[in-house]
């Protein structure tokens, strides 16, 4: 289950505190928003921080940072030691245009990572974030009488992101192909059925009118020999399309179950570059969509 965060309770105070930070040009405490960590992760920790990265990626490539962010916290909760986690949220923020949560992840991960062989870049970046967050200079009295009085602002609501929205449902492997497999299986079925009756048929017929199977005019012995034939191709048929069922089944009841699906939705071509950083891994990846 997903926590709720202690410092969404006071979300409108935070929006008062906004302004003193961006003044300040200060991030918040990366104490309480990262803690240290002091424990070691399980394997089932694992398998939850795998899975919350890749649902954070998604969101990310269709620009729902806010998701984004709250699934990569909680791969990083799970698995405190994946420090790289920190440059998705600072990424994510970033794209947000929260510049000071940004510093904030930033500053953490060189922090708990300070041997970083990139360590300068994200300095450099660190350094470029918070001169874009300082105040302006401010104005002399003189220009402060001259220049016009702004219009008054009006307010807006703030949205709360939702935390309960879940991943893009899962989807089959092989889709709709063991159906397929399937209904073509029961179509020869049939149509075998169909073709050793009728064989039989013949067959029947033709030995009621020649008993003895000698001397039988040729009308009868092509009657019995063609009933013969499609007899074979049928029951040929009515094997095959057995097996097509059969098949079709255990393919689809046994092995079409439902997986995660592997992109995200979207549509028109698409070629990106994004943040790739998880339990044991951090890069940058490209990612394509048709």
């Amino acid at each position: 289950m997903r926590v709720l965060r202690t410092w969404l309770v006071g979300l409108g105070a935070g929006m008062f505190l906004a302004a003193g930070l961006a003044v300040a040009g200060q991030a918040g405490d990366p104490a309480l928003e990262y803690p240290e960590c002091n424990r070691t992760a399980t394997a089932a920790d694992l398998e939850g921080a795998k899975g919350a990265h890749k649902a954070a990626t998604q969101f990310y490539e269709r620009a729902d940072y806010d998701r984004a962010i709250q699934y990569w916290k909680d791969a990083y909760q799970l698995d405190c030691s994946a420090h790289g986690v920190l440059i998705n949220i600072a990424n994510a923020y970033e794209k947000k245009g929260d510049r000071a949560e940004a510093v904030t992840a930033l500053e953490t991960y060189l922090a708990r990572t300070p041997d970083a062989s990139e360590a300068q870049t994200f300095r450099d970046k660190i350094q470029n974030l918070k001169n874009s967050i300082r105040p302006a200079p401010t104005p002399t009295a003189s220009e402060s009488a001259s220049a016009p009085v702004p219009p008054p602002l009006l307010p807006t609501a703030s949205a709360v992101p939702s935390r309960t929205v879940e991943a893009p449902p899962p989807e089959p492997p092989y889709g709709y192909a063991p159906w397929a497999v399937t209904g073509a299986g029961a179509v020869t079925l049939l149509v075998g059925g169909i073709l050793t009756t009728s064989g039989f048929a013949d067959i029947a017929e033709a030995e009621e009118r020649c008993p003895s199977r000698k001397d039988c005019t040729a009308d009868v012995a092509d009657q019995g020999n063609q009933g013969r034939t499609r007899a074979t191709i049928g029951g040929v048929l009515v094997g095959l399309g057995a097996a097509g069922v059969a098949s079709g089944l255990i393919w689809q009841l046994g092995f079409n179950h439902p997986q995660p699906p592997s992109s995200a939705l979207g549509s028109g071509p698409a070629l990106r570059l994004i943040p790739v950083a998880g339990p044991g891994v951090a890069g940058v990846g490209a990612a394509g969509r048709f």
